[in-house]
């Protein structure tokens, strides 16, 4: 048996993940020589995604923020280029490889390698020429022999979010594709306009759980000061994201009450990057502890492994176990029917051939009662999608009306056009900010209700196993007709139990006794308590993408000349406001006759739940055919009157010997799974 992993660092997962690898690899030879080509199918589609996965860190931060600085103190060493001035000016991801080498995707899909040593030259402002190119380029992808990267972590450095428009749209685009992100703030001078920008408007709602915060520069700050200003920084995060969170899903609402036990305490961490990286280069361990930089590390690497990495396991724990007891259920199936005498195979054959049948049918009901969730979702949100145009063009007077214009000059040759940008960009922004609220609002809703969808799975679920536990049954070697409630399950425990111990197996089925088939269907997601619904999107891979309309940009027409009437100062500002928002009406209007929100959200939810649907026919469906062919070849091989040989008990002893080596650490990886989630 293999040594047992413990699930709490890095090192830990990544022997985990080296454990289920290799046991899924194992049951997959068992299942070609079983024939069960649907269980192959499935733990081939669990180990591509394995093989794919991999933990995405994304820095955000002013351009000034110190953000190369960090990520090259958590690689140990200066790969990125560091400057006072603005560097960064396209992602630079940097992952983990034997041999360096750097690639350079351009925004017209050309594509060129580099020498290392000069990255500077392409992705830094240093140079008019290095600005220049760098805004034809992409992302630069860093290939480099660091041990960090080499836990399958790829560290993502974004543009600095006081940098141009075009550049803060990158860097805000990363974050909903990112495990976590890593926001820098300065000791010194806290809460600049962008990095209160980015936590009152910009960043999704949903987005700041998985923010961890860091201070950048104590060292910099008086003695006796640190703590003093953590805490203050601390307080006004926390405020900040529960009144965002507040305004987005509203201060009564269950998505609001759900979010704050989720976000809990915000995760602050105060240290200095550029004494971490002296300390790393010069292996002090003094200055290390000193930068406070260790204690980061570590929080990094728990919330990784202790909120990502669990949605990561749990699929192929659950599927090690799910194939585990198709393997066993065929060697049930194949010595009891191989036993029976033909009149009575063949009899219990078209039982099976029927109830296999009845088991679909089943299925598509099931089908039915999600779609008809899906309408129920769309149809609920429908007020709130029938009011978006009307609740921009609110927000939009709002803003115009806020704007201060006393002086008649304002409004006049030179000054009018500087005016009329200050109320284009409120309005923009007060817009933005809006669409941005009903959207995550809406998505709140679809979430909700996928995952009200995937409770209701388990009653299927339990039908569905009862129901392959009949098929078992009609094949027992005793009579076994108690197929009632949770008894035909039992008796299929007990077939497969007297089966398995025909061949010197006592534990086999004790961990499945014990944690039953919960969760079978959708990946084990509903087996674990606590995995919450975005983390079941997640393990599901749910195509959860949801139409964020951000307006600013879209209203670049507006008329920034107004005829000013030769009436009072007083009136001539208010006239000139009016015009404004006539026009900033006029183009919402022409908006709302291009872009087809109420489509867009239709077909989201769609997406989501079809994808919930689909889940479930692919897991069901290699359950039922492998079942189906089994009972085929059966047929064939009773007909001709063919017993298990005692060189093929041999050969399936020793295969339900490693099995049940396989199923005991499944068991306490889930038990591990189940520990972590339940903090």
């Amino acid at each position: 048996m293999q040594e047992q992993v413990t699930f709490n660092s890095f090192a830990g997962y990544k022997q985990m993940i080296f454990s289920l690898t290799d046991d899924l690899k194992k049951l997959r030879d068992f299942s070609e020589k079983m024939e069960l080509n649907g269980n192959v199918s499935a733990i081939d589609e669990m180990l591509k995604r394995i093989a794919e996965d991999g933990f995405s860190v994304a820095i955000v931060g002013e351009w000034n923020s110190g953000k190369s600085t960090l990520i090259n103190a958590l690689l140990g060493r200066n790969v990125l280029p560091m400057a006072i001035r603005p560097t960064t000016a396209a992602l630079n991801k940097v992952t983990y490889a034997v041999v360096p080498s750097i690639k350079i995707e351009y925004r017209d899909g050309r594509v060129e390698t580099i020498e290392i040593d000069k990255l500077k030259d392409y992705v830094t402002k240093l140079t008019k020429e290095g600005e220049e190119r760098a805004r034809t380029i992409k992302e630069a992808i860093i290939r480099y022999p660091v041990e960090y990267c080499r836990n399958g972590v790829t560290i993502i450095d974004t543009p600095g979010l006081n940098d141009e428009t075009a550049m803060t749209e990158v860097t805000l685009s990363v974050l909903s594709q990112s495990d976590v992100a890593l926001m820098l703030i300065d000791a010194q001078t806290p809460f600049s306009e962008s990095d209160r920008d980015f936590l009152e408007n910009k960043a999704l709602t949903s987005d700041l759980g998985r923010v961890l915060f860091v201070v950048t520069g104590i060292d910099l700050l008086a003695e006796g000061k640190v703590e003093e200003q953590l805490n203050y920084i601390t307080q006004a995060i926390q405020e900040k994201v529960i009144a965002r969170a507040k305004d987005t899903y509203g201060e009564n609402s269950e998505q609001f009450e759900i979010y704050k036990r989720k976000i809990g305490n915000v995760k602050v961490y105060g240290l200095s990057a550029k004494k971490a990286l002296k300390a790393k280069l010069n292996k002090d361990g003094v200055m290390l502890e000193q930068s406070c930089f260790p204690a980061f590390e570590s929080a990094l690497e728990r919330f990784l492994f202790e909120d990502r990495g669990v949605v990561t396991l749990s699929a192929p724990v659950s599927r090690i176990k799910s194939a585990s007891m198709e393997i066993m259920k065929a060697v049930a199936l194949r010595e009891s029917a191989l036993d029976m005498q033909k009149e009575e195979f063949s009899q219990q054959y078209e039982k099976a051939i029927k109830e296999i049948e009845n088991i679909r049918k089943e299925r598509e009901a099931c089908f039915r009662r999600i779609s008809d969730g899906s309408e129920k979702a769309y149809y609920g949100l429908l007020p709130l999608i029938d009011s978006y145009w009307q609740e921009l063009e609110k927000v939009a007077t709002f803003a115009v009306d806020k704007v201060s214009i006393t002086q008649i000059e304002e409004i006049q040759e030179p000054e009018i056009n500087k005016t009329a940008e200050k109320l284009t960009d409120a309005t923009k922004n007060s817009m933005t900010k809006e669409s941005q609220r009903i959207m995550e609002r809406i998505q709140a809703t679809i979430e909700t209700a996928l995952e009200d969808e995937a409770k209701k799975i388990p009653g299927f679920e339990n039908y569905f196993f009862k129901a392959t536990a009949k098929i078992q049954t009609l094949f027992a070697k005793v009579n076994l007709n108690n197929n009632n409630d949770e008894s035909a399950r039992d008796s299929m425990v007990s077939m497969v139990a007297n089966t398995i111990s025909d061949f010197g197996i006592g534990s086999a089925y004790d961990g499945f006794k014990q944690s039953g088939f919960k969760g079978a269907l959708l990946g084990g997601v509903t087996g674990f308590a606590g995995m919450g619904v975005s983390l079941m999107i997640a393990a599901l891979a749910i195509p959860l993408t949801w139409p964020v309309f951000l307006i600013a940009g879209l209203i670049g027409t507006l008329t920034s000349r107004f005829a000013v009437r030769k009436v009072f100062p007083e009136k001539q500002i208010q006239v000139f406001k009016e015009n404004f928002k006539k026009n900033v009406h006029a183009e919402i209007a022409e908006m709302r006759k291009t872009t087809n929100i109420d489509e867009d959200v239709k077909n989201q939810i769609k997406t989501a739940f079809d994808a919930l649907k689909e889940k479930i026919r692919t897991e069901t469906e290699n359950v039922l055919s492998d079942t189906q062919n089994q009972l085929i070849q059966l047929k064939v091989k009773n007909a001709e009157g063919q017993k298990s040989s005692e060189n093929n008990k041999k050969d399936l002893k020793q295969m339900l010997e490693t099995v049940d080596q396989i199923c005991a650490r499944a068991n306490e990886a889930g038990r591990q799974l189940a520990a972590v989630l339940s903090k």
